[in-house]
């Protein structure tokens, strides 16, 4: 039994035996086999060894040229800050220099200011003498305008003058409106004339035909036969006349040519009864004067001192009335009438519908009014626009549109002038001590 297991024991150990034999050879012929590999692999070594020599000695170079600019920067670097702070330096110095010569400078300014102010003082000095000297101007203007030289005004406006004849004798006056062959006349002249001769200045002797007129205002508009070519005279602004201002009137009294007379504007914003042949007419915005005027005057042009037409003469109170008064009317109102007759044949006439009167100093002691500024309303007529707006028997008209009346012929100038139907006005009134306002839509005159 112990012979057998002995046996087994040396039969293992010589399979083991063989199997390292046969393991060391095969691995001897491995090692064989990867001696050229590891010797290819030792050449590669010494190849990456010398690389990395070969690098080694780049790197250093690389080193030492760093360092070399790294030196040659930081020297630049040290002779820019020297250059740097010498400039700081030198910029301090000029800016201390600057703002010693900015201290100096506003010196000089303040005594400039000084100075300046000084000046501004005389040019208001030589400014004050020259407002003195342009009020003295205009006073001596406004006094040589207040001169009138009648010649010379005679000399702008008789080209312009006609005569108004029925064929038989001169009628009565008027004055070339515009560049279209219009003459303004006076209504009452040419009223109801069934053929109407306009003599030029030269002679001339045309037909004339009336394209419209208002009774109310005594303007007639006549169209002729053809433009004269003559250059009429312009209307003037007549809320800018005066009181006192010298005026002519050019015209054909008695059958005569070229007349001219001198006088004065008496009054303005007149609202007067005239007498006509077809009966009397309460006739506002009138220009009142005392210039002579006679039959034949009617119609003319009244003028100022610059040969500008103010006025149409319309009228004349007679000597068995009064002495040295005489109406023509205003050149505002002319205008709008005329403007209106050219474009419509006719002028519509604005009406509130009162009857109205001046104050008395009883009527102001009885009312116990403050002044006599204002006109009592007697009469309202039924339906009229004052009734419709409320107006009554009694109260006291004060103010139009806020512009004070203080006589008949100022609200009535008012509305003739400014006003057409179916405007709107404000009327202030006084009723019993208390101011009123109402507001009234303007009519028509029948």
């Amino acid at each position: 039994m112990a012979n057998k297991v002995i046996i087994g024991i040396l039969v293992l150990l010589v399979i083991f035996m063989g199997g390292v034999g046969y393991y060391s050879y095969t691995l001897s012929q491995r090692i064989d086999d990867l001696g050229p590999q590891i010797d290819d692999l030792g050449l590669q070594i010494g190849d990456l060894g010398q690389q990395i020599g070969d690098l080694g000695e780049r790197l250093t170079t690389f080193e030492m040229e760093q360092i070399a600019r790294v030196d040659s920067v930081s020297g630049e670097l040290s002779n820019l800050r020297v250059e740097t702070l010498d400039g700081l330096s030198s910029l301090q110095g000029q800016i201390e220099e600057s703002l010693a010569e900015i201290d100096t400078l506003e010196g000089k300014l303040e005594v400039t200011g000084e100075r300046i102010s000084s000046v501004e003082d005389e040019i208001g000095g030589v400014t004050s003498q020259i407002q003195n000297l342009d009020e003295r101007i205009a006073g001596t203007e406004a006094r040589a305008g207040s001169m009138l030289d009648a010649s010379e005004v005679y000399q702008r406006i008789s080209q312009a003058t006609v005569r108004i004849s029925n064929g038989r004798g001169t009628i009565g006056s008027g004055i070339i409106l515009d560049n279209e062959g219009h003459v303004i006349t006076a209504n009452h002249v040419v009223e109801g004339l069934s053929q109407i001769y306009v003599i030029l200045h030269d002679g001339r002797i045309l037909e004339a035909t009336a394209i419209g007129g208002c009774r109310f205002s005594d303007i007639a508009v006549l169209e002729l036969e053809y433009n004269p070519s003559i250059e009429p005279p312009p209307l003037a602004d007549s809320g800018q006349i005066k009181i006192g201002e010298p005026v002519v009137a050019l015209g054909s009294p008695f059958d005569l040519r070229d007349t001219i007379t001198a006088g004065i504007i008496s009054q303005i914003n007149r609202y007067a009864e005239i007498e006509y042949e077809a009966g009397n007419l309460a006739i506002p915005n009138l220009l009142q004067f005392d210039a002579p005027v006679n039959p034949g005057n009617s119609g003319c042009p009244l003028a100022n001192a610059g040969g500008e037409i103010i006025g149409i003469v319309i009228a004349r109170i007679f000597p068995t009335e009064g002495d040295g008064i005489c109406y023509a009317v205003a050149s505002n109102k002319v205008r709008r009438v005329t403007e209106a007759i050219i474009a419509n044949g006719s002028f519509d006439y604005p009406w509130i519908g009162v009857g109205i009167a001046d104050l008395t100093p009883q009527m102001v002691e009885d009312m116990s009014l403050e002044t006599a500024n204002g006109v009592f309303v007697g009469n309202v007529v039924n339906g009229s626009p004052a009734d419709t707006a409320g107006i009554e028997v009694g109260d006291i008209i004060v103010a139009i549109d806020g512009v004070q009346v203080r006589d008949s012929g100022e609200i009535t100038s008012y509305l003739g002038e400014f006003k057409s139907p179916g405007d709107t006005a404000i009327i202030t009134l006084l009723r019993d001590g208390d101011e009123i306002e109402l507001l009234i839509v303007v009519g028509t005159r029948e």
